[in-house]
């Protein structure tokens, strides 16, 4: 998968350099634009008047009498400015005309005059309020005679019209040496300036897009990089249950670039798998055992009297105690037990839960076949001795094998089997190994000491828990796919994908020291 991370880079770099470019495109482009000439022009007002109105309208020569505004009067105010960061000069205006051409569609113009100018310089001169605009009574367009304009200057034009009426269309032409005539929009009174300009908007959003895309990348999981070493060949992993789950991923995280491997996951427990490796018949491995690998919750030396196997500490895997809902406390389910809680109610000296302070219900006691490593992991860690009672009930509920028994002791071969058992039978308790061990509707998971099931409470101390060790037939022969997987299980990324499962590398720092307690 190193072509996936390679393209994760380039799309990185690739986002990175085009946000950047895009941002300073837009920076150029929006300077060289305020650096053009350019006149600005937007309708402020434009207002049906009514001769109803009771005072005489202040005209440019004195007052416009009411007797001349009719129905269909209206009132037109334009502004005219120079929006960009050059001077303006009467030379620019190059269109025939030279000047602004102004065309009130549908309507007809009794009177024009400019009024208010606004000047950023002291060159008030440039702008000469004694010259009207050029116009017909009657007719329906105006040119405005060419203004010098300094960046940020302007001034208002006031047109009285007659017919059509208000918000008709109002077309304003005209064309500058190196510029342009165009409309803009001013901000409304009500409204609060942006925060950002035009530019800075696009260069944010520009820019944030960049880094959503950046993030999502490294918020990607890492694509596991090819193990080093790759072999082909067969090779059959079994033995735990319990790590089966993490032994599909290992092997997926291991032939996901090592095409040639093929590695098949057959899991039944610790101790099959180990009998299971010792018994193979090295005619079927070419003159070897390298095809077979087998995974044991703790160690197996009472298995192998004469030294034929090969460890390799792989992972600190936390198992879990699981009891039945009906277990009470307080009108709540049970929540935390001590070792010292959990080794009385195997042992037998609790045989009702009322003793813990629990409903009046008998103490049922599920565990695993001799051969499961997560019953070896249980005996070691949690009830310091050897479980070699025998089994008392065939279904949980009755001591139908051993009446005189004082526990009511039952027996599963495997994990799913025990947590149904569990869930349906009330007062039961049990044990197993997350993420297999997940408690079915009916049960859930107890704390020991406190403490849940997890590779991280592995070092605060949870004592549940045992070394997953991967066994193989003396040392595997350099360059078998055996030996390629077992250096592959002490590399960075086999620790990721153990981590994923739950449980804590031996070869990574968290991990080191639970694997060697």
């Amino acid at each position: 998968m190193g072509w996936l991370k390679d393209a994760q880079n380039l799309v990185a770099i690739a986002t990175t350099v085009l946000s950047i470019a895009a941002s300073l495109a837009l920076w150029y482009v929006e300077r060289r634009k305020q650096h053009s000439k350019r006149i600005g022009h937007r309708i402020q007002m434009d207002i049906p008047l009514s001769r109803a109105i009771s005072e005489d309208l202040p005209g440019p020569d004195g007052l416009i009498p009411r007797r001349d505004i009719t129905e269909d009067t209206t009132l037109v105010l334009l502004r005219i400015e120079n929006d960009g960061a050059a001077t303006i000069t009467d030379g620019d205006y190059i269109s025939d005309p030279k000047g602004l051409t102004v065309t009130f569609a549908g309507r007809r113009i009794t009177d024009a005059y400019p009024v208010q100018p606004a000047l950023t310089s002291n060159t008030a001169r440039q702008i000469r309020l004694d010259s009207r605009p050029v116009y017909t009574p009657g007719e329906n367009s105006l040119l405005l005679p060419p203004v010098a304009l300094n960046s940020g200057d302007y001034y208002k034009l006031l047109v009285m019209l007659r017919s059509g009426g208000a918000g008709t269309q109002v077309d304003i032409e005209g064309r500058l040496n190196d510029g342009t005539v165009h409309p803009n929009q001013g901000a409304h009174p009500d409204d609060k300036p942006p925060l950002f300009s035009a530019l800075g908007r696009w260069t944010v959003g520009i820019l944030g897009t960049g880094m959503a895309i950046l993030l999502v990348l490294a918020t990607l999981p890492d694509p596991v990089p090819q193990p080093r070493g790759c072999a082909s060949g067969s090779l059959t992993l079994t033995g735990s249950s319990a790590f089966r789950p993490a032994m599909e991923a290992l092997r997926d995280a291991y032939t996901r670039d090592c095409d040639d491997a093929k590695i098949t996951v057959a899991t039944s427990s610790s101790g099959t798998g180990v009998r299971q490796l010792l018994e193979s018949d090295p005619s079927d491995t070419a003159g070897d055992h390298s095809s077979v690998m087998a995974f044991s919750d703790g160690p197996t030396s009472e298995s192998d009297p004469e030294g034929k196997l090969h460890d390799e500490k792989v992972a600190a895997m936390a198992f879990a105690l699981v009891v039945n809902d009906a277990v009470v406390v307080d009108g709540k389910p049970l929540t935390n037990l001590t070792v010292s809680q959990v080794r009385r109610l195997y042992l037998g000296d609790i045989t009702d839960w009322k003793d813990l302070g629990g409903p009046d219900l008998p103490v049922r006691t599920v565990r695993r076949t001799g051969s499961s490593g997560t019953r070896g992991a249980f005996e070691a860690r949690v009830l310091g001795r050897p479980d070699s009672f025998s089994t008392s009930s065939r279904d949980c509920r009755t001591k139908d094998l051993l009446p005189a028994s004082k526990v009511l002791r039952c027996e599963e071969h495997n994990t799913p089997d025990l947590l149904d058992r569990v869930a349906r039978v009330d007062g039961t308790i049990g044990y197993a190994a997350p993420p297999e061990g997940t408690p079915r509707k009916g049960s859930h998971i107890l704390k020991l000491n406190g403490l849940g099931p997890s590779g991280e409470n592995i070092r605060k101390g949870y004592p549940f828990h045992a070394v997953e060790y991967a066994y193989t037939i003396g040392n595997p022969e350099d360059g078998s796919l055996a030996d390629s997987f077992l250096d592959f299980l002490t590399q960075g990324a086999a620790n990721r994908v153990i981590a994923r499962a739950g449980h804590l590398s031996c070869t990574s720092p968290d991990g080191s020291a639970a694997c060697r307690g």
